[in-house]
């Protein structure tokens, strides 16, 4: 079954239900209006939630504000897209924003314990986990899905504190935080990455099978990998070669304006950067011998993620960046199980990573211009309290999306400072960001009805752009966890 049999299908599929005022798509680009007045100085605000593990925060994603559409001082977008937690369990007692410290289980509200660095067991993060975890919008039951081998039904719950991750903690109170910034689907890391170079992901609900030859997900494994995507015709799973004919951001990017993808080498396994542009057909797409890339050129923009830090020098950055790891440095709760030794696979070391390219980008000439985001893939089975404001797809007991929320910080000189960002936003509003900022004449809704962009809050609303541009701030490396451990960059 080719997956252009899905091209046709709405954007917001079957159905669609609102759980706050925004409304499921707006001709402006954004989730209703825009809202900029919903946000929330940082430095003086308290916790939202408070000890309400049910506080809903829907009705503050839309406060009714002109949407902005000037041009910007913005000419560099940079995407650093890490791996697998919620917001909850970086930011749940972040002063200011809708979080909390009390988890609703199946059997009653607990405290939410602090979370281990590292993490030794993965945790459930597939689309049906999801389901599970999301209980028709109850959230209350993470505990409901079976753990990892020698895991822990309460370990979903775990939060880590300010002193865990001290320097996500610095960029959110001195720039912009997200508190209402949702994933695209209910699910893992394939359709999660998808969503933030393609404001979709091809109705994907899972990862592709993998191969020990063909390591990386997408247009070069095997031809009998499979990848499986929810058909909204007849709303059943079917299994497809994991290599999507969907456009992606870099089709609507104007003339001139160059992109590149900034990966991982996973040793052992692969020879080139790891980039979800693999699975996206008219970047990745192979020849038929199997042996070289069908469009070279385009694939020319997928470079390891240390020529970041040599672009900046060189000055050789793009318009546009995204930056990925998938190996030690991700954040992701010991992927594979192969982490051996504590400072693997802590999230210290996955900081140290993001502080490293951003302390080298703001010291450069790029900072005065640029604009920076830090979010995650997926949910990684980690707990969050607020429930999606939005459901679509063929079965309303069983929604695709939207997800759960995720971490968001906005890094920029015209990033509103020691400022909540409460507007509801997801996925597919940073496809539509860096449309907005680099003057796009189409969306990818434009070309495939199946992307979301079109209905997704563009961020704006995140920046000032008269105001006096912010210093760049330049954060120290680690060498400890807040446990004193070991941290290695």
């Amino acid at each position: 079954m080719r997956f252009a049999s899905f091209a046709g299908v709405a954007a917001l599929g079957c159905f669609c239900v609102v759980a706050s005022s925004a409304a499921c798509g707006s001709s402006n680009g954004t989730n209703g209006d825009t809202g900029g007045g919903s946000g929330t100085d940082a430095s003086t605000s308290q916790n939202d939630a408070g000890d309400d593990p049910g506080f809903d925060s829907g009705r503050n994603g839309d406060s009714g504000t002109v949407p902005f559409n000037g041009p910007t001082p913005i000419k560099h977008v940079v995407v650093f897209v890490k791996e697998n937690h919620t917001f909850d369990n970086y930011f749940g007692s972040f002063p200011g924003a809708e979080g909390t410290t009390k988890c609703k289980t199946s059997m009653g509200v607990i405290d939410c314990p602090h979370a281990a660095d590292p993490v030794v067991h993965d945790m459930c993060h597939e689309h049906e986990c999801a389901l599970t975890a999301w209980n028709g919008g109850k959230m209350d039951s993470w505990d409901s899905i079976p753990p990892e081998k020698g895991g822990d039904y309460l370990l979903p719950y775990g939060q880590y504190h300010e002193e865990d991750i001290p320097n996500y903690w610095a960029y959110a109170k001195a720039f912009t935080l997200g508190d209402h910034f949702f994933s695209g689907m209910l699910g893992p890391s394939f359709p999660g990455h998808f969503f933030t170079i393609a404001a979709q992901a091809g109705w994907a609900i899972g990862n592709p099978n993998l191969q020990f030859t063909n390591p990386y997900w997408g247009c070069d494994q095997s031809s009998s990998t499979r990848a499986p995507v929810l058909d909204q015709d007849i709303c059943a799973e079917q299994d497809i070669f994991p290599c999507f004919k969907i456009p992606a951001v870099p089709d609507v990017l104007p003339k001139g304006v160059n992109w590149k993808f900034y990966g991982t080498v996973v040793p052992v396994v692969g020879t080139e950067p790891w980039s979800m542009f693999d699975a996206v057909d008219s970047v990745g797409a192979m020849t038929p011998d199997g042996k070289s890339r069908l469009h070279p050129a385009e694939w020319a923009h997928i470079v390891d993620d240390t020529t970041f830090e040599k672009d900046i020098a060189n000055k050789t950055l793009p318009e546009v960046s995204w930056v990925a790891n998938q190996w030690l440095q991700s954040e992701h709760p010991n992927p594979g199980n192969i982490c051996t030794t504590f400072a693997d696979c802590s999230v210290c070391r996955g900081e140290n990573w993001t502080v490293n390219k951003i302390n080298a980008l703001m010291q450069s000439e790029y900072w005065k211009d640029t604009a920076i985001i830090i979010t995650m893939d997926d949910w990684g089975g980690w707990y969050d309290h607020v429930p999606p404001p939005r459901q679509y797809g063929c079965d309303p007991t069983k929604p695709y999306g939207l997800g759960f929320r995720l971490p968001l910080i906005i890094i920029s000189p015209y990033a509103k400072p020691h400022y909540i960002f409460k507007e509801v936003a997801d996925q597919a509003s940073i496809p539509r960001f860096i449309e907005r900022v680099m003057g796009s004449t189409q969306t990818l809704h434009d070309l495939d009805p199946g992307a979301q962009d079109a209905f997704s809050n563009d961020l704006m609303n995140a920046f000032d752009f008269t105001q006096k541009p912010l210093p760049p701030l330049v954060l120290p490396i680690r060498t400890k966890t807040a446990a004193g451990d070991d941290c290695k960059q």
